[in-house]
Parts: C-alpha cells; sequence; structure tokens
C-alpha cells in the first residue's frame, strides 16, 4: 500500500513538472518570458558627448522616459571625455550602447570591422553595456548583384561578431530593417538565432507597424532575445521620408499611441521602443 501511494506521488510530481516546463514553454513562446531593454533613443555625432551639451541630453532622455541610449562615439573621440560621459549616463540611471556600423560592414564574412568596433567599445570602459550595429549592407552596390550572396556574409559576419563581443562582456543588438522577413526569411531566422543578443527593427511604415513586427519578435520571443521597435522622427524629406514613414509632422503623442496599439496587437513580452534620433526628438519637445 504505501510503495502504491508512492508510486502515485511520483506520479502526479512528473506530471505536475511536465505542466511546469510546458507552461514555461507557452510563456516563452508568447514572449512573456523573453527580457527587455528600456525604452530608447539614437544619437549620432559627438555634440551630444560634450560636457556643455550633456544636461539637455538627460533631460531629453527624462522627459521619454528613456533609460537606453544608443550613442555615436567618432573616431577622435577623446578617452576623458567618453569617461566623463559615461560617468554622468550612469549617474542618470542611463544605460549606454556604442552605436556604430557602416552598409560595407555587411559585406565581411569574418565581421572583422564590426569586430573592431567592438573592441574600441570595450576600450571605453564598463559604463558600456554594448554595441549597436547599423549595419546596412542594402545599400551597397552588392545587393543589388546578389542579394541572397551579401545576406550569408552579413549573417555570418554578424554571428562571427556575436561571438566576440561575449567574449568581451558586451551585448551585440543587429538594427535591422521590417523587410528582410520578405525575402530573406531564413537569413533573418538565423541571424536573430545566432547573430545578435537583441533586434531594432527600424518600423518606418507607419500604416502596418505591428504586422511589420510580427515575424521578428516572434524570432526574438524564441530566442529569448529582446526587441526593439524603433520609429522616425526626421523630417519629411529627409532620406526620402514622408508622412507614413516619420513622426515628425503628427509628433510624439502621435508615435506613443501607436506604439501602445503595437503592444496591444502583439504583448509587450520582450518589446521595447526607441526614437531615431536625438536632435529631431529634441526639436519635438520644444516644439
Amino acid at each position: 500500500m504505501g510503495r502504491g501511494v508512492e508510486r502515485v506521488k511520483k506520479r502526479w510530481w512528473a506530471m505536475g513538472a511536465l505542466a511546469v516546463l510546458w507552461v514555461g514553454a507557452a510563456l516563452l513562446a508568447r514572449g512573456q518570458s523573453a527580457p527587455a531593454l528600456g525604452d530608447g533613443l539614437f544619437a549620432w555625432g559627438g555634440e551630444t558627448l560634450l560636457p556643455e551639451n550633456r544636461g539637455a541630453l538627460t533631460d531629453t532622455l527624462a522627459r521619454l522616459d528613456a533609460d537606453v541610449l544608443y550613442q555615436e562615439f567618432p573616431a577622435g573621440t577623446g578617452a576623458e571625455t567618453a569617461a566623463e560621459f559615461l560617468t554622468d549616463m550612469e549617474a542618470a540611471g542611463v544605460e549606454v550602447y556604442c552605436l556604430a556600423g557602416a552598409p560595407e560592414w555587411g559585406l565581411e564574412e569574418d565581421g572583422r570591422s564590426l569586430v573592431e568596433a567592438i573592441d574600441r567599445a570595450a576600450a571605453l570602459g564598463p559604463g558600456v553595456r554594448g554595441v549597436m550595429a547599423d549595419v546596412e549592407p542594402y545599400l551597397t552596390p552588392a545587393w543589388d548583384r546578389d542579394s541572397d550572396a551579401v545576406m550569408e556574409r552579413y549573417v555570418s559576419g554578424m554571428a562571427a561578431a556575436r561571438e566576440h563581443a561575449r567574449g568581451r562582456g558586451l551585448s551585440l543588438i543587429a538594427c535591422i530593417p521590417y523587410w528582410y522577413d520578405n525575402d530573406h526569411a531564413d537569413a533573418l531566422a538565423r541571424l536573430i538565432a545566432t547573430g545578435c543578443d537583441g533586434v531594432a527593427v527600424m518600423n518606418y511604415y507607419r500604416c502596418a507597424e505591428a504586422e511589420h513586427l510580427r515575424t521578428e519578435l516572434e524570432l526574438a520571443r524564441r530566442a529569448g532575445i529582446p526587441t526593439v521597435c524603433v520609429s522616425e522622427f526626421q523630417q519629411p524629406g529627409t532620406h526620402d521620408l514622408t508622412d507614413k514613414t516619420t513622426y515628425y509632422t503628427d509628433g510624439l503623442e502621435a508615435a506613443r499611441e501607436s506604439w501602445a496599439a503595437v503592444r496591444e496587437t502583439l504583448g509587450d513580452g520582450g518589446l521595447s521602443f526607441a526614437y531615431h534620433w536625438y536632435a529631431p526628438v529634441r526639436e519635438l519637445l520644444e516644439r
């Protein structure tokens, strides 16, 4: 009798453990267990690094309720300037990722230029959390000749760079367009699974933001990495932007309303948002 009860107890324990695993897997698939970054802001150039401009930057971040900064550190940035900047950002509760990249970096199978950028980021000190890799190989002439081959080289380079970044104690975020899943779905899946520790989607087509983010978010949730939905705020006419691709005309509140709709449609597990970029966003705050 005692052994029979014990077997029943073990059976129920096993069934309970399986149920816990099943629920955990289901939650992960829905993104409830995926990590998320805070909302963020992109900042190009070195102006924001200067002491006289940091107050406006931290004020902007606070007013946006953003605590992640994707900051470019241009070549020639002084070590003391960078160190003081990172100290000030840490004091303000802001996580900093180095923003770096060029289209031709996506043609390097070994990711050598991105590896060098990762080393430069690591040399800035422990105040840097990782690298936002703004590598857009579709802007190169090689893309028009053979986009499949270029995507293969890009994914290989990102995977190599990710391993290097991990060895340096940094995260690597891939900044990508929303449309890779149209013609390069397999490569996109491998990129998210093996080539980055987070994915930032330049989700600039305002009429279908949730739909254009769905595939990337699902892949990232399966991989257990965060997704950043990036919205544009530069003026129409800049880089061929229109009111359908930028929030400059309609303003910050319109973007926040759209973000709320995206969250309502896709859930918020592993998902955050980012403003591109500091200069026009600062202008909109003062408008």
